[in-house]
């Protein structure tokens, strides 16, 4: 392979590290949005557990199963789950696409 010409070499380093940055931020906005999602997951899982402990508050709890209240918690659980499920897929094309930037990057060092 021919070497390139400095400008060349200069513009192309200068892409590469743009297209790093992009691919640096875009990961950090799917961690983030992953660990909202987790925590949604985690405050509906309480609320339920909190709704499954009988005691004093029967009346509440069977009213709460009665309106569907439970129904629809276990469907946002559901869905949670499944947003989760593809974020983390989301996720794993962010890190294959800063890997292969980083390797471009590292293939331009050696120029």
């Amino acid at each position: 392979m021919s070497a390139l010409p400095r400008k060349q070499a200069a513009q192309l380093k200068t892409l590469v590290g743009i297209k790093r940055q992009k691919a640096e931020q875009e990961m950090w906005l799917l961690q983030q949005d992953v660990r909202r999602i987790e925590q949604e997951i985690v405050q509906i899982g309480e609320n339920l557990k909190a709704l499954d402990q009988t005691g004093d508050d029967f009346d509440g709890s069977s009213l709460a199963r009665r309106h569907g209240a439970v129904e629809r918690m276990i469907a946002e659980l559901g869905a949670r789950k499944a947003a989760l499920a593809a974020r983390m897929q989301d996720l794993e094309a962010a890190r294959e696409a800063l890997k292969r930037v980083m390797h471009s990057q590292d293939r331009i060092g050696d120029l």
